[in-house]
């Protein structure tokens, strides 16, 4: 029942994360707050699928470190990397690598949708394999905020695909 809770919990804080970063292409610091306190009061009760305090900390700051260096390279906005690393109280030291990956999946074929829908198939193909052979394409001009990619969208499908394996795997093999 713990974990069905934390999970509507988790899926509608992780939901409007993502709702407000389509609307306004932001993620407030007081939302961010609320997921990183309740993921340190909610994700921790059922040991060993969810995370200890110490562990909860430790997501925290390699959420930090993962996407830190993401938002000095301007691919990402800081509501985005403190959505990330909030989300580490949830899933741990373990569990915030694995979301990153997953994260890094999704947005890039969140990118991919992007670009398509913004350029066409055809100069999307282009400017993608122009970026490929000369990466320096890479570092495009400032972007109006409007034309950013909402990256909450990616950040939730990764936390939730990796929370939801988390819980799954709790419910299917409990350790007594």
């Amino acid at each position: 029942m713990r974990a069905a809770v934390a999970t509507a919990v988790l899926g509608a804080l992780l939901t409007a994360a993502a709702l407000s970063d389509v609307r306004v292409r932001r993620v407030s610091n007081r939302l961010n707050a609320t997921i990183l306190l309740a993921g340190l009061l909610l994700a921790r009760p059922w040991p060993p699928a969810f995370a200890s305090l110490g562990d909860s900390l430790g997501g925290v700051v390699v959420g930090l470190m993962i996407w830190l260096p993401m938002y000095l390279l301007r691919l990402v906005g800081a509501g985005d990397v403190k959505l990330l690393a909030a989300s580490g109280a949830w899933l741990g030291l373990a569990g915030t690598v694995s979301a990153s990956i997953a994260t890094a999946l999704a947005g890039g074929v969140l990118g991919l949708v992007w670009i398509v829908a913004r350029q066409g198939a055809g100069a999307a193909l282009m400017a993608v394999t122009h970026a490929f052979r000369v990466p320096s394409l890479l570092q495009l001009r400032p972007l109006d905020r409007r034309e950013r990619v909402p990256y909450a969208v990616a950040i939730a499908v990764g936390v939730s695909m990796v929370w939801l394996r988390s819980v799954g795997l709790f419910v299917l093999h409990p350790r007594g």
